[in-house]
């Protein structure tokens, strides 16, 4: 079983793209704005970024860009869905160190591939949004060079009166549902102090 990955490596680096690059550090995601307008205006701003030389260290821009997606990424939620039903059966504390372990995997895993966008070949289309009480759904799509599309939908809940990303569905796969897959096949067969084992050693040597 190979440990990590997305089902189409193609299709998962257009969506860490997306899910770490719509986030604009200078912008206000309050519930005054609509959730469209969230991931337009973020997503713009920061490819001015990815396109700019870089001008501090490579750990600096790191730390950068989690503190700033730590703020509108609901990372507790994210990894309550992925983790599925076994997250009720766990104390508030291992609740927490897999909540940390999981963002932390994210960010491991995938950020160096991240860097090395340049921007300069993709176009981000913001289709339309549909917002059902405390929930909204954000329908885009990136056409590439070669004119191929991803489609990507965000999935978006309101809390504490601003709008956050609890899910990505890139090409009708979702992000949570492919790692709960993972965790489940599993937890089927060991402990769940095995799996945070097997986190803290991925987030440690990421490949």
């Amino acid at each position: 079983m190979v440990w990590w990955r997305f089902k189409k490596e193609k299709v998962f680096l257009s969506l860490v793209f997306v899910l770490l690059g719509f986030i604009s550090p200078q912008f206000c995601f309050g519930a005054d704005l609509k959730p469209i307008d969230i991931i337009k205006t973020g997503s713009q701003e920061v490819l001015q970024v990815l396109r700019e030389p870089q001008g501090s260290s490579e750990t600096q821009r790191r730390d950068k860009i989690l503190n700033i997606v730590s703020q509108y990424f609901n990372f507790e939620e994210m990894a309550k869905r992925a983790l599925g039903r076994p997250w009720k059966d766990q104390p508030p504390q291992k609740r927490q160190e897999f909540a940390q372990l999981f963002k932390q995997l994210l960010y491991a895993t995938y950020i160096s591939r991240i860097e090395h966008y340049t921007g300069s070949n993709e176009q981000m289309f913001y289709d339309y949004q549909r917002v059902q009480g405390d929930y909204a759904l954000v329908k885009t799509h990136i056409m590439y060079q070669s004119n191929s599309n991803v489609s990507i939908d965000y999935r978006l809940q309101l809390e504490g009166g601003e709008w956050k990303v609890y899910d990505v569905v890139v090409e009708g796969m979702s992000f949570v549902e492919n790692y709960r897959g993972q965790f489940a096949s599993i937890l089927a067969n060991e402990s769940f102090d095995s799996l945070l084992s097997r986190l803290r050693q991925k987030v440690e040597h990421p490949s």
